[in-house]
């Protein structure tokens, strides 16, 4: 039995002995090494590809879990990579030592050795990484948002059904104490009938390059390849600013602002509204300006929209409310932001949600940690594909309201096409320049 197989086996052992009630905590803890040292067949060998700042963050993150082992890093930009090694010989030097690099992800992809790969690409590359790895056999942990079209999301999520590996997507919000007081209570009836969802998203903040771009393309770095980088990507004219955290103020790579972030407020939102399993039946009100002071980028500075579920259920979104989330109801409110909450009474602050009535059962944890752990002992992911890709089709429909001048698009989920829109439907489409392909 080949170590891919242990593992297979060894999820799929726990979770029928779990079931049975036969010792699980027994079985569980000899799963994952709890009774002493970790053994060699209970780690994961990971492989990090996209080497920038969130990838480098989680795979950091990651190789605190005594289970993860770092066995190689890719990144068409070999100052990346250069970059990734040095600060895990600062965090992790322990890790750094034996790790091979290199730029095009299908090396890593075909290494027998690697049981997870962690995508921390910019958001055009995450369908191809992610649907050769789950072909691949590999488990995978692929940063937020889920994919840049909705036809990208459902190869994903079919891919890694057929393949029947595990998928976390980084909505670490789902991990975090506020986040999940705010679900809790929401779900829980505490709030009484639910009247209103609000959901704050960050406007354009300006982080990007301000001056317009040289007259003519700039000189591609020698340890650059750009187009590989570029990928499934028209051709473009090579700028640094187009690159490296700043793709995402283009259409091209990414969904700006909407797309960044629909991950997070808006994850927990529709959570809290237990609409994550659906996608909406229209976007409504919507209403976007667009960036428009450098011709490198394109995506909306100011925007809002509401989502409407087929339950009756609306969630408003809009760049001008506070950062987060905040849902009324006829008995009270609560609002939830990073590393903050609020509550419309006193009475709501000491509520104490009972363990057996928790939504998330296991509670605040690494979002990391249990991907890690869902792989060796075959627990649902905190973040499933299913429910990301329903997430992520919320930006996507949004960002195609606004592109052809919509307030309104109404769409079918269950055949995930949009309804009499033909010109909002170009927007939710991606072309892929050869010889990518999607299919492929």
């Amino acid at each position: 039995m080949n170590r891919r197989s242990f593992l297979k086996t060894l999820a799929a052992g726990t979770v029928a002995a779990s079931a049975t009630n036969v010792f699980p905590q027994i079985i569980r803890a000899q799963t994952l090494g709890l009774n002493g040292g970790v053994a060699p067949s209970n780690r994961l060998n990971f492989a990090l590809i996209g080497c920038g700042g969130q990838g480098m963050m989680d795979m950091i993150n990651a190789l605190s879990n005594k289970h993860a082992r770092i066995l190689a890093a890719c990144d068409p930009d070999d100052s990346r990579t250069s970059g990734f090694r040095d600060r895990l010989a600062k965090d992790h030097p322990e890790a750094s030592a034996g790790i091979t690099t290199c730029r095009d992800f299908r090396e890593i992809i075909a290494r027998p050795d690697i049981d997870a790969v962690l995508i921390g690409t910019p958001d055009h590359w995450h369908a191809l990484a992610a649907i050769a790895a789950a072909r691949a056999g590999k488990h995978i942990y692929c940063e937020k948002p889920l994919a840049s079209s909705i036809a990208e999301g459902r190869a994903m999520v079919d891919a890694v059904n057929l393949a029947g590996v595990t998928c976390q997507v980084g909505s670490q919000q789902r991990s975090g104490s506020e986040f999940q007081r705010l679900i809790d209570l929401t779900r829980g009836g505490y709030l009484g009938k639910i009247t209103s969802i609000k959901v704050g998203l960050p406007r354009d903040t300006q982080r990007r390059p301000k001056n317009a771009p040289p007259p003519r393309p700039e000189t591609i770095p020698a340890d650059f390849d750009y187009n590989l980088w570029l990928g499934p990507v028209e051709a473009m004219p090579y700028f640094k600013d187009y690159c490296h955290f700043h793709w995402r103020w283009n259409y091209a790579f990414a969904g700006g602002q909407v797309g960044d972030w629909i991950g997070h407020h808006y994850d927990i939102a529709a959570l809290a509204m237990n609409v994550a399993g659906q996608q909406p039946v229209a976007i409504k009100k919507a209403s976007a300006t667009f960036i428009d002071d450098s011709p490198l980028y394109n995506t909306a500075r100011d925007y809002s929209f509401e989502a409407h579920y087929a339950n009756g259920t609306v969630i408003d979104v809009s760049s001008a409310y506070p950062s987060g989330i905040r849902v009324e109801g006829t008995d009270g409110w609560t609002a939830a932001d990073r590393g903050k909450s609020d509550h419309s009474d006193e009475a709501l602050r000491r509520v104490v949600i009972p363990a057996q009535a928790r939504i998330v059962a296991d509670g605040p944890r690494g979002h990391i940690d249990q991907f890690i752990d869902a792989v060796l002992t075959g627990a649902a992911p905190r973040c499933p594909i299913g429910e990301a890709h329903n997430i992520a089709a919320v930006a996507h429909l949004a960002n195609a309201a606004f592109r052809s001048g919509r307030g309104e698009l109404r769409w079918n989920p269950a055949s995930e096409t949009a309804v009499g829109a033909p010109d909002a439907a170009a927007f939710l489409r991606r072309a892929y320049r050869a010889p990518w392909s999607l299919a492929a």
